[in-house]
């Protein structure tokens, strides 16, 4: 079992790839089993709704000893209009989880308020500064264990480092091939701060219709290099794309609905590609800027590294 860990800034550990559940199908089964496949690292967010589902994933494993609760990390993170109450809303999502505390809460997107949502709604502003002070207090009464934000670009991580007493322990955005975020990156290790990558693949919902949209363009699976780098050292082109994230340092945490991809994807920490081979990644995609997750219709603005 591969079972490689990061040490946060709050030294707290956090296993090196996990596995994301945003739109899974049948995500207690697959949590489960991947759970029981080795997965040490699961995260989700109270915005996809399936809390519950992957609590009762995560209460199986647990009840059949698989591993125990310290071994494992689980991610949550809290919505936009939630922020008023950061304590009543993890309560909620604990409950949802069937966990006494969450390893990692994240702020889902940096922006008070939901735009598409009660746009004149007063009660539902609170100020970065009063929320963050929440969000510490979280971890003040041990319901989290450590705090990051999300979806944050380097002005939105200044403006919190300005004045937070808990830093930031990550930072989770979207990370991949066409999105090479490479300045956010290295703001992210310059301040210890772990970078965890979603749509690490560029694949899944969103990136299925931007292909459609362009005519099958723009698939990372079928970019030359990125097979040929997959013949060279005898892995799948995922698993190349995925060992990519780690050399770099980042946290990939892929979704699936297959049981067996999971395996597939720890096995991607097995080997390291040699150094030539990933800056010629990075230089080859590193002009793209293909975003799949937009954050316009939820914060108003597009943010960007």
């Amino acid at each position: 079992m591969i079972n490689l860990k990061r040490k946060l800034n709050d030294g707290n550990e956090i296993p090196i790839m996990g596995l994301g559940t945003h739109r899974i199908l049948e995500p207690a089964e697959i949590v489960y089993n991947s759970i029981k496949d080795g997965v040490r690292l699961i995260d989700t967010a109270s915005r996809y709704g399936n809390e519950e589902e992957i609590g009762k994933g995560i209460k199986r494993a647990l009840e059949e000893g698989i591993c125990k609760r310290e071994d494992l990390f689980v991610t949550t993170k809290i919505w936009l209009n939630d922020k008023i109450d950061p304590e009543k809303a993890l309560r909620e999502s604990l409950k949802r989880l069937q966990l006494d505390y969450i390893d990692l809460y994240l702020d889902h997107w940096p922006s008070v308020k939901d735009y598409r949502t009660n746009a004149d709604d007063p009660f539902t502003l609170i100020s970065i500064n009063d929320f963050w002070k929440n969000m510490e207090k979280l971890v003040d009464i041990g319901l989290a264990k450590s705090i990051g934000v999300s979806n944050y670009n380097v002005q939105s991580m200044l403006n919190i480092l300005s004045f937070c007493r808990i830093k930031p322990v990550a930072n989770q955005v979207e990370f991949q091939l066409y999105f090479y975020q490479k300045n956010l990156k290295d703001f992210c290790d310059k301040e210890n701060i772990a970078f965890i990558s979603y749509f690490p693949l560029g694949h899944g919902n969103n990136a299925k219709i931007y292909i459609k949209e362009h005519n099958g363009e723009f698939d990372i699976f079928e970019e030359d290099i990125v097979k040929e780098l997959a013949k060279k050292y005898g892995k799948s082109v995922g698993q190349i794309i995925l060992n990519w994230h780690y050399c770099l340092g980042a946290i990939p945490i892929p979704a699936t609905s297959k049981i067996h991809r999971m395996k597939e994807n720890l096995d991607a920490l097995a080997f390291k590609m040699e150094e030539e081979d990933i800056q010629r990644l990075c230089k080859s995609f590193e002009n793209k800027k293909i975003r799949f997750c937009g954050s316009k219709k939820y914060c108003g603005i597009n943010l960007f590294s």
